[in-house]
């Protein structure tokens, strides 16, 4: 079912007067006398408009504000800058001159602006693979956002942090805050936030494979972006609602769609938009065995990333052309195109590695700029009203760091942490893992692993019912946890294995530990959980760290488990 759509005539009329403000900029822009850069309604207003007219106007801004002693007009001047550079992926120009915005916004005191800033670095570090960064400026501007009970900024940084979510692979959390969004997006003046919340749910929904539901929701969002008139994002949905409809097995309408937004990418410059509707045709009529076309279509996605540097797009090129060659019979223009594939792929890699480097070195400009702003305040605020004043931002502060640390924690539980048993997942096992390994060999310290499986666990599931079987895995998690120390590990390893990492202890130890634990669960009163159930537990045991990784000593663990479990279960093997 789809969402309620604001009132369309009212959003129709607030448009007209938006576009005519917008035009007003934009002729003043091209005034001779010095005027102060466009607002931030306007800016991405233009952004939404036409890719090259934003490009255009970014520098003119900066060389108008230069004669100012405005240091707002600075920092505008500035951020319009960082949008040009991120429309051309020039990532690194891009985040130096966010950075300088944000500077120039906290100093004037524009928390807004600021906040808007920090959702822009979110975006930059996003596209550089640096997550945990990009989060970070994420929750700084939902502080901001709450402080300031700004729900349209609110509804953007929460679908913001959706995306750093979806671009770790966690569609459902992403989702989530998308959804949380979308709630406050309900007035005429959110529209444009709105449809920007439903493409994105949208794209989740597809990742989720709940093809019709993101149909409405993509739907739904290219009827706002058409009325508000921004033709950049309805080239970005038109795209996915091209691929929903592959997906769906409609091969016409997204052969229709896909066609539809890359005659307006071209219309309005999005060379970003463009290419991938090139792509996705190109995919599609290879799908179809319309070789012909679709090698027409992938080069002409070739020639545009080349000629623009987008290099995502462009190595997905190659490997599709790659694919293409290889049906076609081809093997010496298959085997080039993967070559290349597979070099693009590295320079991407090696660039995000390099552009972080880069973004590191600006945040502790940034940082320092930012520490002399705020002594110069200092100095000259009046010492009774900076004390006033820093007593409610101190209950501010913890409120929202208590929001912040809160939803830290729920990221790292759902990145680090099984969901049935609380225990460490495999993620977290080979992270700890490699580290206790790595210590082991460098120090010439002890270190063992083991493995623990439940005996003929599915006679329980079968006989008592799976919500037996959770309850006695969540309780064999907690004594397993009561056995070792807290500098030790327990993971889930799989439906009912379980995996000890425990640090600085040798052979024996281990053995005597895991002897320890299986009688324990033996002894344990099952029945407490369910009248006739009995548990017990085999264990493979492996202290070995002249084997060439950890990885080999979880094989050597498991095997130990097996000869356990044919030796009769309910033992330790060592």
């Amino acid at each position: 079912m789809r969402s309620t759509v604001p009132d369309i005539a009212s959003i129709a009329a607030s448009v007209a007067a938006t576009a005519n403000d917008i035009q007003t900029s934009i002729d003043r822009a091209h005034e001779p006398a010095p005027r102060l850069s466009l607002p931030p309604a306007a800016a991405d207003g233009i952004s939404g408009l036409d890719a090259r007219q934003a490009t255009d106007h970014a520098p003119e801004a900066t060389a108008g504000a230069t004669g100012l002693a405005d240091r707002v007009a600075h920092a505008e001047a500035q951020f319009q800058q960082g949008r040009s550079k991120e429309l051309s992926h020039d990532h690194a120009a891009a985040l130096n001159h966010f950075s300088e915005a944000l500077a120039g916004f906290e100093a004037a005191g524009d928390e807004i602006a600021a906040a808007r800033t920090l959702r822009a670095i979110s975006f930059i570090h996003d596209a550089l693979g640096d997550f945990s960064l990009a989060l970070d400026h994420q929750l700084r501007a939902l502080e901001i956002d709450e402080r300031a009970g700004n729900t349209t900024n609110r509804a953007a940084t929460l679908r913001t942090i959706g995306l750093v979510c979806s671009r770790t692979g966690d569609h459902a959390t992403g989702l989530d805050f998308y959804r949380q969004s979308l709630a406050l997006c309900a007035k005429d003046r959110d529209a444009q936030e709105r449809g920007k919340t439903l493409n994105n749910i949208g794209i989740n929904l597809k990742n989720l494979g709940k093809f019709d539901e993101a149909l409405a929701a993509l739907s739904e969002a290219l009827q706002l972006f058409e009325v508000l008139g921004l033709p950049l994002l309805q080239c970005a949905t038109l795209n996915n609602l091209g691929l929903v409809h592959e997906k769906l097995g409609d091969a016409s309408a997204a052969e229709r769609i896909l066609r539809n937004a890359l005659t307006r990418s071209e219309s309005v410059c999005y060379v970003q938009g463009a290419a991938h509707a090139q792509m996705a045709l190109g995919r599609l009529h290879a799908a179809q065995a319309r070789y012909v076309e679709a090698r027409e279509r992938l080069h002409a996605a070739l020639v545009i990333c080349e000629r623009h540097n987008i290099k995502l797009t462009w190595y997905e090129c190659h490997e599709a052309l790659a694919e293409l060659y290889e049906r076609l019979g081809d093997p010496a223009k298959a085997l080039h195109h993967f070559r290349r594939f597979h070099q693009l792929e590295h320079d991407v890699q090696q660039e995000s590695a390099s552009n972080r480097l880069r973004a590191f070195a600006i945040q502790f400009q940034v940082a320092a700029a930012k520490r002399d702003a705020e002594l110069q305040r200092s100095r000259q605020a009046e010492l009774a009203r900076a004390n006033a004043e820093l007593d409610e931002l101190n209950v501010s502060l913890t409120e929202s760091n208590l929001q912040k640390t809160m939803l830290l924690d729920r990221l790292e539980r759902q990145t680090f942490e099984d969901a049935l048993t609380g225990l460490a997942n495999r993620r977290r096992l080979d992270q700890r893992l490699a580290d206790e390994f790595a210590l082991a060999l460098r120090h010439g310290r002890p270190f063992a692993v083991a493995i623990a499986d439940l005996d003929d666990f599915k006679k329980v599931n079968d006989r008592f019912s799976h919500a037996v079987g959770d309850a006695a895995l969540r309780s064999l998690a907690k004594l397993i946890s009561a056995q070792v120390r807290h500098t030790d590990l327990v993971a889930r390893f799989g439906g009912e294995e379980f995996v000890l990492v425990l640090v600085q202890t040798d052979a024996n130890a281990a053995l005597n530990v895991c002897e320890k634990l299986r009688s324990a669960v033996e002894r344990h009163a099952w029945d407490a959980i369910h009248p006739g159930l009995a548990i017990t537990l085999s264990i493979g045991v492996c202290a070995d760290t002249t084997l060439p990784g950890y990885e080999r000593m979880l094989a050597a663990a498991d095997r130990n488990l097996y000869l356990a479990k044919a030796g009769g279960r309910n033992r330790v093997v060592g």
